[in-house]
This record gives structure tokens, C-alpha cells and sequence, in this order.
């Protein structure tokens, strides 16, 4: 029962992942290439550092 529970939250997880970049690419595509490169790189580097500070903070919780 946990393994379907876990594929159920994971699939609606990607879904709520798919609808989030569908309306950002939509919305980011009605720009101008350049600033679409500029933005891509932003979101990018925004999305590195948070994952390395969440990263940070389960090895710090799993050290304890």
C-alpha cells in the first residue's frame, strides 16, 4: 500500500512540475531570444543554489 501511495504523490508531483513550466514557458517564450537566454540562465543558477542549500540541510539533519 505505501509503494502506490508513494507513486501516486510522486505522479502528482510531476504533474504539479509539468503545469509549473508549461505556464512559465509559455509566458517565456513571448520574449525576445535574448532575454529568454538571459532568463533561462537565472532560473537555472536560482534553481542550483536552492537545491545545494537543501542538500545542505538534509546531510547537516543526518549527521546529527
Amino acid at each position: 500500500m505505501t509503494e502506490k501511495t508513494d507513486f501516486s504523490k510522486q505522479t502528482e508531483l510531476f504533474q504539479k512540475w509539468l503545469s509549473t513550466w508549461d505556464t512559465i514557458g509559455e509566458r517565456i517564450l513571448k520574449l525576445p531570444e535574448w532575454m529568454q537566454i538571459i532568463l533561462l540562465e537565472d532560473i537555472n543558477t536560482a534553481i542550483a543554489n536552492r537545491v545545494a542549500i537543501m542538500e545542505l540541510i538534509l546531510n547537516a539533519q543526518r549527521n546529527r
